[in-house]
């Protein structure tokens, strides 16, 4: 059991949901089945693996970026094919590819790779084809002339900066791109509670609170859960993450007050954070210019 290099696909239908609740459930079921038959089909075709079915979705593995990119393109062309009866019935699907290193074993696939690339597909519309920026690299250049890049995006559980690109497998009725420059690193945090001081950046993206001991700010209070909120740089915004059960409230210095309950809240300027109840001592925070080395 080593780490290889892949690429990973993950293709999902979109709007399935909708699709039962108007098609109804057995309906539904047979255009999910036949659409997902024709991507593992297509995996099939170039040389890729199908690891699973996922609800609504499947995961597949290449072992490079070319074909795997070929594949997401029949995947598109298949479903759009005009005997195709998935197509009719408005079933579209999108499409997420990341390449790295994952650990494959007993049949299944283990690894950031994985993630990477389910959140690509969750960025991805309905016909749209996302990929990561290593497997961009990954591919010839004559392939690079169908893909426009995003942006740097901030993905749900990574700290990291993923460069997203869209591959046009089809130019006709495409937006025309304005060539935006990606997006860098350019916040710092500076969060302070009991005497201490906190320093959030590229090099230390994220700061736990709660009342284990084992977070970063450990508070001693019943009101208070055991890992009940963090703070986490994404892409080039910080975040308040609620996970409590009493909520945490964010005062910023400019009057507003908001109370967050399992979601999430960005955080800008200077405020206060009061996990539990808003009369506990607050962690203060400050947002500002990332300072140069």
């Amino acid at each position: 059991m080593a780490e290889a290099p892949i690429t990973v696909i993950f293709a999902d239908i979109s709007g399935s949901t909708m699709l039962c609740a108007v098609r109804g459930d057995e309906t539904a079921y047979k255009l999910v089945s036949s659409c997902l038959n024709t991507l593992e089909a297509e995996v099939r075709r170039f040389d890729g693996r199908v690891i699973k079915r996922v609800g609504d979705a499947i995961l597949a593995v290449f072992d490079a970026a070319e074909p795997a990119v070929h594949a997401a393109h029949a995947m598109q062309v298949a479903l759009e094919a005009p005997d195709s009866e998935v197509h009719a019935e408005g079933v579209r699907v999108r499409v997420g590819i990341a390449t790295g290193t994952a650990v494959l074993d007993a049949g299944d696939i283990y690894g950031d790779v994985v993630n990477v690339a389910a959140r690509l597909t969750s960025l991805a519309g309905a016909d749209e084809v996302f990929m990561a920026g290593e497997t961009y690299e990954g591919i010839p250049a004559a392939m690079r002339d169908n893909v426009r890049v995003i942006d740097q995006l901030a993905l749900r559980g990574r700290p990291d900066w993923v460069l997203v690109y869209q591959y046009l497998w089809k130019q006709e009725g495409a937006t025309v791109s304005t060539n935006v420059r990606p997006r860098g690193y350019t916040a710092a945090l500076e969060l302070t509670y009991g005497g201490e001081k906190y320093a959030l950046g590229p090099s230390r993206p994220k700061l736990t609170v709660g009342r284990d001991p084992d977070n970063d700010v450990s508070i001693d209070e019943t009101v208070v859960s055991r890992h009940h909120c963090e703070v986490v740089l994404r892409g080039d915004k910080f975040l308040l993450v609620d996970r409590s059960t009493n909520g945490t409230w964010v005062l910023t210095d400019g009057g507003d007050t908001f109370r967050v309950t399992r979601e999430e809240i960005t955080l800008a300027g200077s405020g206060r954070i009061l996990p539990g109840r808003q009369s506990l001592e607050p962690l203060r925070y400050r947002v500002g210019p990332q300072t140069q080395a």
